[in-house]
């Protein structure tokens, strides 16, 4: 689980540079905002998770909480590339939004069971 949360962290370091290259989003089929801070703004939020769950997953068990409330984020992704996904006609937001919820229920899912703790133990860090 180390490994597979370690790797969650580097595809969204990953991804978050891949924000900042000119042209790069078009190629997933997503229109580029008129401004750059809306680039700049998700690309930072991804470096950041990132670097994050890295972290996280050297201590999985002090960390889980952390780990857990990025799988929320992933879940919330999932509906705002759905709604992004009917609204301009692309299935590919789709596509990367089930891919977030994917790894969100790996997550929600996984983690209780290496760490042998109870879901709601981990979300609201109770030991």
């Amino acid at each position: 689980m180390k490994k597979f949360v370690a790797l969650t962290g580097i595809i969204n370091i990953t991804t978050g540079i891949a924000f900042v290259i000119p042209g790069s989003i078009s190629l997933a089929g997503i229109e580029a905002p008129g401004s750059p801070f809306w680039l700049l703004l998700p690309a930072l939020f991804l470096v950041f998770l990132g670097t994050i769950l890295i972290f996280s997953s050297r201590d999985l068990e002090r960390r889980a909480t952390v780990v857990f409330w990025d799988g929320m984020s992933r879940v919330a992704a999932f509906f705002l590339f759905s709604w992004l996904a009917c609204s301009s006609g692309n299935f590919v937001p789709a596509l990367l939004g089930a891919a977030d919820l994917l790894i969100g229920v790996i997550y929600f899912i996984a983690i209780p069971r290496v760490l042998n703790r109870g879901f709601f133990d981990i979300l609201f860090d109770r030991n």
